[in-house]
């Protein structure tokens, strides 16, 4: 009778194994899923700055975003980057960093996402900041900074803070 105890409870662990494997997998699919439609929307508000259309981003942002910074001080942000690194010419996506309750913030899920951009007149990192709200990721903020020193000077930020308007304390300036 022992045999068939221990067999069972074999066969139940092993369905407890199998049952905890796949619901981490189906967890890592989930925030595998999450940090794509991150980077898709961060490509997509991006490449608003990259068509001359900074109205469109202040009115895709966070309220954080639009909080911290006019539209028209956001529509003279953004020009005066695409004025001293000139038009985008090739972006890759390289990193998203994840940042939990970053201070002067409020609470909650951010995400760093980072591209390799070269521009006309500079190499650049630029930083997509975006928060966790009820409808997905929104986008906070949006920094430059010189990949190569020797070139065009742009916008200096601390990557392992959200990149967040100008106006912002957390511009890590």
């Amino acid at each position: 009778m022992a045999r068939k105890t221990s067999a069972t409870a074999k066969r139940m662990i092993g369905g407890a194994l199998a049952t905890l494997l796949l619901v981490a997998a189906s967890a890592a699919m989930a925030q595998s899923m999450d940090l794509d439609k991150a980077v898709a929307t961060a490509g997509k508000w991006i490449a608003q700055a990259d068509a001359n259309q900074p109205d469109a981003m202040w009115k895709a942002s966070s309220f954080v975003l639009q909080k911290s910074v006019t539209q028209e001080n956001w529509g003279k942000y953004i020009s005066g980057l695409r004025d001293k690194a000139g038009n985008e010419q090739e972006r890759s996506w390289v990193a998203v960093s994840k940042i939990d309750n970053p201070q002067g913030l409020p609470a909650g899920q951010y995400l760093n996402v980072m591209y390799a951009t070269k521009f006309a007149k500079a190499m650049t990192l630029e930083t997509v900041s975006m928060a966790k709200g009820s409808s997905g990721w929104e986008p906070i903020g949006y920094v430059v900074r010189e990949a190569n020193p020797g070139g065009a000077a742009v916008n200096n930020a601390n990557a392992t803070k959200p990149a967040v308007a100008p106006a912002q304390p957390a511009a890590g300036k």
